[in-house]
């Protein structure tokens, strides 16, 4: 089983919607993503907790129907986000680590889309390859900030996110790329401002 190591997100004092709106303050109507991460979310909501708490994360995106690569509002999937987070948030043991849960479940639903078949096909199982797909991969899903990966051995690397979501988010999602991947590895994700995060990796 995987181990993973996650720089803690937020103080105790965190207040989740005052965040929330400094975050949607950063985006404007131009930064948008594709409506997979939105079914996700509230998949994994309705599948982990019911329907009742899938209406209130519904409410939170003015109840919306979604389709899968159409592009929705970077802030709409922030008010999502944090609304599936703090449903999910006794479950997961914090906060934090529901946004990663979230992030880590994003992932498997990309990877069976025909995109995400057409990229698996390239790259086969090669974990390098794999992880070097990640920037184009987000190039497909975000028209918003932007992805940088940097090689720090031949195991470990770091993913630089220019993203309005939390950090969190796509340390989940890393981590299941390393597990897709069958790998034993680790994921540190840091905060650096409200819009920069770091995802370090490493693997056996």
């Amino acid at each position: 089983m995987m181990g993973t190591s996650m720089e803690q997100y937020a103080e105790p004092s965190f207040n989740a919607a005052q965040e929330l709106q400094r975050r949607q303050a950063l985006v404007g109507p131009r930064d948008t993503t594709r409506g997979f991460l939105f079914l996700t979310a509230l998949d994994v909501v309705k599948t982990q907790l019911g329907k009742h708490a899938h209406e209130r994360c519904l409410r939170a995106v003015n109840n919306t129907a979604f389709t899968a690569f159409f592009s929705y509002p970077v802030s709409s999937l922030l008010a999502l986000s944090y609304a599936a987070a703090q449903e999910l948030s006794l479950e997961q043991g914090g906060f934090t680590q529901a946004l990663q849960h979230l992030g880590f479940r994003v992932a498997p639903r990309f990877l069976e889309s025909t995109t995400g078949k057409m990229l698996m096909s390239l790259v086969g199982r090669d974990p390098r390859r794999l992880l070097e797909s990640l920037p184009t991969a987000y190039k497909t899903a975000w028209d918003h900030g932007g992805c940088a990966l940097k090689w720090l051995g031949p195991k470990s690397g770091r993913l630089t996110y220019t993203n309005a979501l939390p950090a969190p988010y796509f340390a989940g999602s890393v981590q299941q790329i390393l597990f897709s991947a069958r790998l034993r590895g680790q994921v540190l994700s840091r905060q650096v401002t409200l819009t920069e995060s770091t995802v370090d990796f490493a693997w056996e």
